[in-house]
């Protein structure tokens, strides 16, 4: 289960959006790119934390949120 931590909001195209969670430690682990929908999720080892990139109308909206431990 997924912990909400917080979001983020570029005005930039989604693979520069991309490349500067890259520069942040981010992997990409899958990513949708259609005419309706773009979204690519991606991941962080060290901080055990994932990114939702998705293009949301004229900006590009990441929603971070790290794993939850298993009870």
């Amino acid at each position: 289960m997924a912990v909400y931590t917080g979001t983020e909001r570029f005005k930039l195209t989604l693979d520069r959006a991309a490349d500067v969670l890259r520069k942040r430690g981010y992997k990409e682990e899958w990513s949708i790119i259609t005419p309706f929908q773009q979204e690519i999720k991606m991941y962080n080892i060290i901080k055990n934390e994932y990114a939702y990139v998705r293009k949301m109308k004229t900006h590009i909206t990441v929603t971070y949120s790290r794993q939850g431990e298993i009870c």
